[in-house]
């Protein structure tokens, strides 16, 4: 599965590599935030992490697009 979206001023994208879900996310003048990988059980401190370099927005799309 590769999916990429917009959400809000960011692009994301999930891409299945090696059986796990990789997230990227850039923001809208291209530079990339992170690159990361999103592990079974998803702690709450990689969502803050998210959050933190974007916004309460891409942390909900996200997490409804990852079944999260």
């Amino acid at each position: 599965m590769n999916t990429m979206f917009e959400s809000g001023a960011y692009f994301v994208r999930v891409k299945n590599k090696g059986g796990h879900q990789k997230i990227t996310i850039w923001n809208s003048k291209g530079d990339k935030l992170l690159s990361d990988f999103l592990g079974p059980d998803p702690a709450l401190q990689f969502w803050n992490r998210i959050e933190a370099l974007t916004d309460t927005e891409v942390v909900a799309d996200l997490k409804k697009r990852v079944g999260s």
